[in-house]
């Protein structure tokens, strides 16, 4: 995903990457002074937002509906990359509110491109090449 934003960047897009821990927090700070809504106003300048390790870390309900107001107000306007080790039918697992977690996927997916990768992990491979390991 990272490569994907460089690529956009070098088509004079204007990109944002996150990690969900990293804008779960930036969204849950709004909340302390009331401007979650001009901070989501903020992020949707940029043509494209990257959200990589979503299910990294569980979220609360407090952090799955701002994740939901991001994706919500992103949708059809923006472009977002989202980045899971969590095949979609779990991701009840990290979203502990069903219907919230539906509605996220569902306008997620409505106009994506899906991208399944399998295999081994290339940082696996890289620190394996250093060791003079064969993979």
């Amino acid at each position: 995903m990272i490569g994907l934003g460089h690529a956009a960047v070098h088509a004079g897009h204007k990109v944002r990457y996150f990690t969900a821990a990293d804008l779960v927090d930036t969204l849950y700070r709004g909340l302390a002074d009331n401007t979650v809504g001009k901070i989501i106003d903020t992020l949707l300048r940029a043509d494209l937002i990257i959200i990589d390790e979503v299910g990294f870390a569980p979220l609360d309900d407090t952090g799955t509906q701002l994740l939901f107001r991001l994706v919500a107000a992103a949708y059809e306007r923006r472009s977002l990359a989202v980045g899971s080790h969590w095949p979609f039918e779990q991701w009840g697992r990290f979203l502990p509110e069903h219907t919230t977690a539906a509605s996220i996927l569902d306008r997620l997916l409505h106009h994506a491109s899906v991208v399944i990768t399998d295999g081994e992990s290339f940082r696996m491979r890289h620190a394996q090449h250093k060791r003079g390991e064969r993979p």
